[in-house]
């Protein structure tokens, strides 16, 4: 209602002025977006005899662009969005393009977005044409006597997206065009709008610190695989451990393990083909070596 009463009082203000001059035609399109901002385009199709345009915007601008034409955004009693021809001698028809994105035009209560921007007509205007278009995933809500407003748009769906256009003609300076939608998702909102994640610090430190605990007393990897040898097969693990060298030669296990040769090679056969032990064949020596993957505390 603010919005709407700071708009009408520039109209009545500028009204005098402007009540002469004729604006051929007015575009709107606003794309409303997840994040809040709203992205919006105008163009204005002017006579001759409009020297400049001061819009009446209900919210916030930035990111402003424009083309044929000078744009600028003033900061009164409420944001002017200031448009000019190219050049003040421009004889016949002129299209301005604005773009740029808009804020403090959609509000929150619970589920339920309200998006609120009135259309100030401060010129004798042959046509009007106003496209909205939701944010994804997005749907008029049925919580809301009018979801939309003003009756009559004509609606489709593109994509996940729903878009609303009206068309009007010849209206006049003072007069006003109030879009109103109403819209939720059709999921749940985020976790973040809704939850103080605070509560979650202290069971995510408990977390962190009972796994912690529970890692410090599992069995290494090496106690692992040393629970599963035989008494023969851990022998010739220690003996290999504690040479500490990359590669042993398959008779010092030999000696001092105080197995027969063919033992020795049964057993470093069997936890080669287990994957403990790696055996490199150089002439007719075997050096033996402990896996790294697996001993590697």
């Amino acid at each position: 209602m603010k919005r709407f009463i700071i708009a009408t009082f520039f109209i009545l203000f500028l009204f005098q002025v402007v009540s002469a001059q004729t604006m051929r035609q007015l575009d709107i399109t606003i794309d409303n977006r997840l994040d809040g901002f709203s992205y919006i385009n105008i163009s204005f199709r002017f006579t001759e005899e409009i020297k400049k345009i001061d819009f009446p915007f209900p919210g916030k601008i930035s990111d402003l662009n424009f083309e044929k034409g000078k744009c600028e955004v003033r900061k009164e009693l409420t944001t002017i969005l200031h448009c000019e021809p190219p050049s003040p001698y421009v004889v016949g028809e002129t299209t301005v393009y604005v773009w740029f994105k808009g804020t403090e035009l959609t509000q929150r209560e619970e589920n339920i977005t309200h998006f609120s921007f009135d259309i100030p007509i401060l010129w004798d205007t042959d046509k009007i044409s106003v496209t909205a278009k939701l944010p994804d995933g997005m749907f008029l809500s049925d919580r809301v006597l009018l979801p939309i407003s003003p009756s009559g748009a004509d609606k489709i769906i593109e994509g996940k997206r729903i878009i609303a256009s009206w068309s009007f003609l010849n209206k006049k300076p003072g007069d006003v065009i109030p879009i109103r939608m109403y819209y939720e998702s059709l999921f749940p909102q985020p976790l973040t709008e809704h939850f103080d994640y605070r509560f979650l610090i202290l069971p995510i430190f408990v977390l962190i610190v009972g796994l912690v605990l529970i890692y410090k007393k599992l069995p290494k990897k090496t106690e692992l695989v040393l629970s599963v040898l035989n008494e023969g097969e851990r022998m010739i693990v220690d003996i290999i451990k504690k040479e500490g060298k990359e590669r042993v030669d398959q008779r010092k296990i030999v000696d001092a393990s105080g197995f027969s040769k063919a033992k020795v090679s049964r057993i470093i056969q069997g936890l080669q083909g287990r994957g403990v032990l790696d055996v490199e064949r150089t002439g007719r020596k075997n050096r033996v070596s402990l896996k790294k993957i697996i001993f590697k505390e």
